[in-house]
């Protein structure tokens, strides 16, 4: 299928045969070339073409699944669903030409612990692995959670039940790394890949260029098409220029996948020739403003409310893109993608949705603020610049004045907002952010902005508001031990509510984005679990 759309939920211009260079586009650089440090979904799916993972999400259009990689099979569960056990796969070689070993992926998972030299990425395992309180493979330790009986066997062992724990074995932290090989901070510099490409040139904030891996071999990788002989992407391209240049033909696809911007969005809707090329799915991201609890007066529950009561919700909508091709507003946190949304509005904004001055100013009564107070908000270039400017503009109504604060786009997450000693240097009460769940889960989606376990001191952390509330925690743990879908479904529920009442997460959109492919990329579309292009399948007309 092609055409408007084509490429979601099916495969848009099917039949690619090998060769050429797939160029593609980004406006910032990746987060980290290191797969235990990456948290940006487009350098999860860049990594997805340099490293092979323990499990991997499938090429299904149309359903998000995860399949075996380097494993054989699923996790074999036993005692009681506290052990997981994978099979290594025969044949499969990193770049150099070693042998992968189980004992490759335990120390790529022992890597994790060490937030203190390698922080940045999901950190799941430190919570559910029964480590006791491992710090990482550095001072010489062995994990006890995770085991190698021989070269070919993996286990696990978890404090508690957690049916979703394939999921985290598809995600690029698993991507082995032999111990001789790591150079710890500085292994993101040059990572040994296992896929069918590797790093032939990298410059920082420039350009990256992957080359094929001559050790890959196809017949023990169920997963990878590896069409083009090479990928490049260029870094650092302004969001308005590289919508032109990618409309110029001068890319394939923009790998980062901020979708077109306004301008140019408005140019492709109207020729139905571009419009043909072009894909609006839903991502599953939410759009929202992030509340932090350690910065004054935020601290303040009737502070954060105010601002919420305050937002000119129709506003913050077209400034993310307008309801439509831009998303759907959200009232509420879980997506429409997950089956335990409900569209609730906790925060009613007036049947105009430019917000209710009066419960604001009321809430600022109840802080003790009646004259508003100041903070700062961070954000990036493009969207969520306008994004947060229009914040600013709507919460100056009842006395809130807030200056905007515009970070760097590669460092954002990582040292940026994601950063709680960088948050209160600053005094960033709030900040523009988009989330899209790690793996499609309401676990996956909810407990990384909103489980206090999972806050990051050393920065990457995405719970901003840092938030560690025991009633989230408790209800979090309940739905993850239960086996009914639906008793589960609820639960998330409560959680969602818990979240909206203590006023830490304010959303804006459900997001839908404007995709452009280049006429020559075939085997193109949209993956259901990132939202964007499957970068591993595509290839181009020859």
């Amino acid at each position: 299928m092609s055409g408007w759309n084509g490429a979601v939920k099916s495969v848009a211009n099917p039949g690619g045969s090998p060769g050429g260079t797939l160029a593609m586009v980004a406006s910032a650089d990746v987060d980290s070339l290191d797969p235990a440090r990456t948290y940006y979904v487009w350098s999860w799916l860049l990594q997805r073409t340099m490293h092979r993972t323990l499990m991997a999400f499938g090429t299904d259009p149309a359903t998000p699944t995860v399949v075996p990689d380097l494993a054989t099979g699923p996790g074999e569960v036993s005692d009681s669903g506290l052990t997981w056990t994978y099979r290594i796969r025969d044949g499969v070689r990193f770049e150099t030409g070693e042998v992968i070993r189980a004992q490759d992926v335990a120390h790529a998972v022992e890597r994790i612990f060490a937030q203190d030299v390698l922080p940045g990425g999901p950190t799941y395992l430190l919570d559910l692995l029964d480590h006791g309180d491992y710090r990482g493979p550095y001072g010489g330790q062995r994990c006890r959670a995770v085991e190698c009986p021989d070269d070919h066997t993996l286990r696990f062992r978890l404090k508690r039940p957690f049916a979703d724990f394939d999921f985290l074995m598809a995600q690029p932290n698993t991507a082995p790394v032999a111990a001789h090989h790591d150079t710890r901070e500085d292994y993101e510099k040059a990572p040994v890949c296992s896929g069918p490409y590797r790093i032939g040139g990298y410059r920082a904030g420039h350009s990256l260029h992957l080359v094929r891996n001559p050790m890959w071999d196809r017949a023990t990788d169920p997963l990878r098409s590896a069409l083009p002989d090479d990928m490049t992407v260029t870094f650092g391209v302004d969001v308005d220029e590289l919508d032109r240049r990618l409309m110029a033909g001068e890319f394939h696809i923009d790998v980062e996948g901020r979708g077109i911007q306004h301008s140019a969005r408005d140019v492709i809707l109207a020729d139905p020739a571009l419009r043909a090329r072009s894909d609006n799915p839903a991502t599953g991201f939410l759009q929202y403003i992030t509340v932090q609890t350690c910065v004054p007066p935020f601290d303040n529950v009737h502070a954060r409310r105010a601002v919420f009561y305050a937002a000119d919700k129709a506003a913050l909508l077209e400034a993310r893109g307008g309801d439509g091709v831009g998303g759907s507003l959200a009232t509420s946190l879980i997506p429409p993608t997950l089956p335990s949304h409900t569209g609730h509005d906790r925060y009613p904004s007036g049947t105009d949705l430019t917000g209710d001055l009066k419960a604001a100013r009321a809430e600022l009564e109840a802080a003790g603020l009646p004259d508003g107070f100041e903070t700062r908000i961070a954000t990036q270039p493009g969207k969520f610049e306008l994004v947060a400017r229009t914040l600013a503009d709507a919460v100056a109504r009842v006395g809130i004045r807030v200056h905007v604060e515009v970070l760097d786009t590669a460092s954002y997450y990582r040292s940026g907002l994601g950063h709680p000693d960088t948050v209160r240097a600053l005094g960033l009460g709030l900040g523009v952010s988009d989330w899209g769940a790690d793996y499609p889960t309401e676990y996956g989606f909810l407990a990384p902005l909103v489980d206090g376990r999972q806050i990051k001191p050393g920065g990457g952390n995405f719970n901003f508001a840092e938030l560690d509330d025991p009633v989230v925690r408790r209800l979090v743990d309940e739905a993850q031990a239960l086996d009914d879908p639906e008793a589960r479904q609820r639960l998330w529920q409560r959680v969602e509510e818990t979240v909206m009442e203590r006023a830490v997460i304010l959303p804006i959109a459900h997001d839908r984005t404007l995709h452009y492919r280049h006429p020559d990329v075939t085997d193109v579309y949209v993956h259901p679990a990132f939202g964007l292009y499957d970068i591993q399948a595509m290839g181009l007309t020859r």
